[in-house]
């Protein structure tokens, strides 16, 4: 089985940026360096030009929180901890997290538009609601919200982008219709009720500007899908709005004449870098801020602090998204994973789309193992099980004459030497559990809501009416229970006994 790819897996350099541009930005720069009258305060005015009445920004290095795809909101550094309202222990689907200004609270974003309450924030609806497509990809709360005025916008995977809590429609927004391919939202500090403007990111690296914004100039783009976060920082004298984009291998990548700066970790050809924020109180001319891994890992970057982060996942990819006071972002899983090493004295656990492998065909079929190889997983571990563990999904997909040419393996091919072979189609719970209860694998077929297949391993009982699985899909699902609320379970169809 598989879900919509968020990533492409290869780096790929940026594209030559106009040259005309960049000499215009250049001359500009130069210009008002050398007029230091004319350059900007210091302020969260992100390039679009200060308001002597506008408040300073909270300093958001003791506001700042990384978001987990089961629904946790993990503090940052010296951050207070923030009371959450809605957990997914078994589904990766929480993908998008924004704080109000003064960073008492804010929302979770669930893939399906959902809106759960963090910290102060009351409830509140985002007027979307998809059921069927887990589209939305990240929230960003408005300059002017506040728990007592809960207001901000939620984006789509296609560059949708829906107002919530009150606030005013924008206008302009680039849309990619069914293309999934947005991937971050800002809006400029500036903003009211009455005139929202910002930029959404696309995962070539373009700024779109929407309701009125001035357009971005001198951003990297790329040939596919690499980027994967937006930040705004102080411009010159309002000339250019200025900022930074971020690559999936934690390159930052400045553009409107923003200052290059210094990175403290770098992933070469590897999708790993999750979220970009700024430091809302980086000194005048000196910008920095903080980048996440997909661990959970915070790097800072420029000229901020380095903050510790209050919890990772090595080995996993389910950090979500960082954000700070006044700040969001998101993320999605990818779908080819680290390696995931893991065994016991039952066997090995494999999983489908481990990188080791994820990438090869199924047999002569163009299918990769990732997309369509969790029988031939399932039958990999029981080779395990058996004693047989040098064969791994990478070995069972190379052998063509196991495969017809759409990639789904014969029933002759289900079997392990010195073992009995037993397929039973529409099987019964009893004998399910009778064969796990006498110490044999059961591989089960199930049909999904979505229309499509999944098999898993069922390894052991888990009392009287669950079992121990190996789920060659979700990460590192080594011995997890068949019963929860899964997005890859179903009525069985099949059973397979390795007696």
């Amino acid at each position: 089985m598989g879900y919509d790819r968020p990533a492409v897996r290869h780096r790929i350099y940026p594209l030559v940026v106009v040259a005309a541009l960049g000499i215009a930005i250049l001359i500009s720069t130069l210009l008002v360096l050398s007029n230091p009258s004319a350059r900007a305060p210091h302020s969260l005015l992100l390039g679009i030009g200060a308001t002597a009445s506008r408040p300073l920004p909270v300093d958001n290095q003791t506001h700042l929180y990384v978001l987990d795809g089961w629904g946790g909101v993990h503090p940052v550094g010296a951050s207070r901890a923030l009371a959450t309202s809605a957990s997914w222990p078994t589904k990766d689907i929480a993908y998008s997290l924004a704080l109000f200004p003064d960073g008492s609270g804010g929302y979770v974003m669930d893939g399906w538009g959902g809106l759960h309450p963090v910290g102060s924030a009351p409830a509140v609806d985002s007027h979307v609601y998809w059921p069927h497509w887990i589209g939305a990809r990240e929230i960003v709360m408005a300059p002017w919200s506040s728990s007592l005025a809960p207001a901000g916008y939620l984006l789509d995977a296609d560059g949708g982008i829906h107002p919530f809590g009150g606030a005013t429609a924008v206008t302009g927004n680039a849309i990619w219709q069914s293309q999934g391919i947005a991937r971050a939202l800002i809006l400029t500090p500036d903003s009211t009720p009455q005139s929202v403007m910002g930029y959404t990111l696309d995962g070539y690296g373009g700024i779109h500007a929407f309701g009125g914004a001035r357009p971005i100039a001198g951003a990297v783009h790329w040939s596919e899908d690499v980027a994967r976060g937006v930040a705004l920082t102080d411009g010159l004298n309002g000339l250019f709005v200025q900022g930074y984009t971020l690559d999936y291998s934690g390159g930052i990548h400045p553009f409107g004449g923003a200052p290059a700066v210094q990175q403290s970790a770098l992933w070469p050809n590897q999708d790993m870098a999750d979220s970009l924020v700024a430091w809302t109180a980086a000194p005048a001319g000196s910008p920095g801020g903080w980048v996440l891994d997909r661990h959970g890992d915070v790097r800072a970057w420029g000229s901020a602090p380095a903050l510790a982060a209050s919890k990772t996942w090595p080995g996993w990819d389910i950090a979500r998204g960082m954000a700070g006071a006044g700040s969001g972002g998101g993320s999605t899983e990818r779908t080819i994973l680290d390696a995931q090493p893991i065994s016991d004295g039952w066997g090995t656990y494999y999983n489908q789309r481990d990188t080791r492998w994820a990438s090869s065909s199924v047999g002569a079929a163009t299918y990769p193992v990732w997309q369509i190889g969790c029988l031939l997983s399932d039958l990999a571990m029981v080779y395990s099980h058996f004693g047989f563990r040098s064969v791994t999904p990478a070995t069972i997909a190379a052998h063509t004459e196991w495969f017809n040419g759409n990639g789904a393996i014969f029933n002759s091919a289900l079997k392990v030497p010195g073992h009995t072979t037993v397929i039973v189609e529409n099987p019964g719970l009893g004998w399910i559990q009778a064969q796990v209860s006498a110490g044999h694998p059961v591989v089960v077929g199930m049909n999904l809501p979505t229309g499509s297949t999944h098999f898993v391993t069922l390894t052991g009982l888990n009392g009287a009416s669950d079992f121990w699985t190996d789920d060659p899909w979700e990460q590192n699902a080594m011995h997890v229970t068949f019963s929860g609320d899964w997005f890859d379970r179903g009525p069985i169809y099949e059973a397979i006994a390795f007696i």
